[in-house]
This record gives C-alpha cells, structure tokens and sequence, in this order.
C-alpha cells in the first residue's frame, strides 16, 4: 500500500468521491493500487480500475491516453480498454480520470516471456496517424520545472545529464527503428484477459519512438532491481537481447533518468516515496551499481 501524508490522502478522496460521481460509480470500496504520477484506485465489485492525476499536465495525458486506447481498441491490440458507454476522459475540479475494465494483474508467475507477446504485437502493428514523436525529453524538463523536494544541487544535476543524454539521442535517431511505442514495458503494466490473451496498459508514453527502448525497460530492471530472469527470457521469446545493440548505453542512461525524475514534483507529500528517491539518485550520481527499491 502506498503511504501518503494525511493532507494528500484527503484530497486523492476527495478528488475519488466526485470522479466516481461524475462517472456513475462508488467509491466506497476503492482499493489504492499505487500513487506515483497517477493516482489508481481498484473497485472490484464494480469491476473497474479509476486512474486519475491533477493539473494541466494530468489532463493533456488523459486526452492522448483515450485517443490511444480507443485507436487499440479498434485494431485489436492486446491493450487495457476503457469502460464502455461514456465520454472519457472523466473531469472534476482540476482532477482528469480514465476509467478502465478491471483486468487480472501482478500474477508472480508472470514473466518477461508473457510481455513478449503484447510488445511483439504492438510493434508489428504501424503506429496511429498523428502520433507524437518520443519525447522524455520535454516531460523531464516539465517535471523539472515543478520540482518540489530536490536539493538545488541535485536539481541542477538532472538538468545538466538530460541536456547532455537528450543531445546524445538525437545524434543517434537516425539509426533507430521507429514504431508504435509503447514506452513503460514491464511486468508492472501487464494485464490478462480473461480469454487468457496478456495485455498493456499505461499508455502515458505511448508514442512515435525507437521500438528498442521498449526491451530497455526490462534490461534496466535487471541492472536495478534484480530481475534479471525477466530480461533474459523478454529477450529470448521477443528475439533480441537490446544490451547488445549500439543505442544500449544511451537509452539506458535514458532509462535510469526517467526513474528517479518521475515522482520529483510531490517528493515532499510522499515520505515513502522521497526515501527511495533519494537512495535511486545518490546512487545514480555517485555510479554505484547497488540495487534500487520500487517506489510503492
């Protein structure tokens, strides 16, 4: 369960309690799943999961999340599909939320073998006309901007390695396979149908973008948290081993920027979650090879 301050708990209810009035639902039986950029609730006898996040940010992502989840819907990928019958996104006060089928998730038996499948469908598939480009670029940049709990040290450091990992990215994009993205590929964002099909959801960083990134999250994973097992056997059912190629390293570099920028804008609501920040970004700065922990 994650914990969160007293202030924050409150306004993630309240916020809860007028989505789920907006959209026909209750919310008295809400589970909280994770709160790191979004906050995602579970309501199992209504068999739906509410995701929502707060300010201008949260709503431009919850319009590109329907668009892209509608678009799968209508090619059959194998993705997480919203509830059916409204309008989506849902609003209230400055709160955006999408509403989706309540799916299985974190079976422990799942393996980077079963992701396999859904990247392996999605990258075959060619990507939505009018798809943003990849661009964790200007995301980090935005999330920079709101910073709330960084040192002015580590805030300047950020800042300094995406100016120089964003300028060693684009020196390689022209040797870079390009497709339908999906952008935040692991075990934490599969789902199983009950048909017995394995899905994707979280479709924030879906986008135009370099196809490889997408075995990078695994293979990161293994570097940083120990599951080595899910990259090995991603690798071998997907068909390539993504630390052999020659954009490894930057994307890589990419990946681990990504990990400890994510949660900067609310460090300081989240003690928790500011712990395990502090651990990933010390050691990211010092080069030390030690594990990380999962934000919860």
């Amino acid at each position: 369960m994650t914990n969160l301050t007293a202030e924050l708990g409150q306004k993630l209810k309240h916020a809860l309690k007028g989505i789920c009035q907006e959209a026909g639902l209750v919310a008295d039986e809400a589970e909280l799943i994770k709160y790191t950029n979004n906050a995602v609730y579970r309501l199992p006898s209504q068999g739906v999961v509410v995701r929502f996040g707060a300010g201008d940010v949260a709503s431009q992502r919850a319009d590109h999340v329907t668009r892209i989840a509608n678009w799968l819907q209508d090619h059959d990928a194998p993705a997480a599909q919203l509830t059916p019958g409204q309008p989506q996104p849902i609003l209230f006060e400055n709160y955006s939320a999408t509403i989706w089928q309540l799916l299985e998730a974190g079976n422990p038996t799942w393996t980077g073998a079963e992701l396999a499948a859904p990247l392996l469908g999605w990258h075959k598939l060619t990507p939505m006309p009018g798809l943003k480009p990849w661009d964790p670029f200007s995301s980090a940049r935005s999330r920079l901007a709101l910073a709330d709990g960084l040192t002015p040290d580590d805030h300047a450091w950020l800042t300094d390695q995406w100016s120089t990992i964003e300028a060693d990215y684009r020196a390689i994009v022209p040797d870079l396979e390009l497709g339908l993205l999906h952008g935040d590929a692991y075990i934490g964002n599969l789902l199983r149908e009950p048909t017995g099909r394995y899905v994707l959801c979280d479709f924030d960083g879906t986008s135009l973008g370099p196809l490889a990134y997408d075995l990078v999250v695994a293979a990161v994973s293994a570097l940083r948290f120990g599951a080595t097992h899910d990259h090995d056997s991603l690798a071998t059912t997907y068909g390539v081993d993504v630390t052999t190629l020659p954009a490894w390293p930057t994307l890589r570099r990419i990946r681990e920027l990504i990990l400890v920028t994510s949660v900067i804008t609310d460090l300081r609501n989240r003690p928790d979650i500011a712990k395990v920040h502090a651990h990933r970004l010390s050691t990211l700065r010092s080069g030390a090879t030690e594990l990380w922990h999962r934000y919860k």
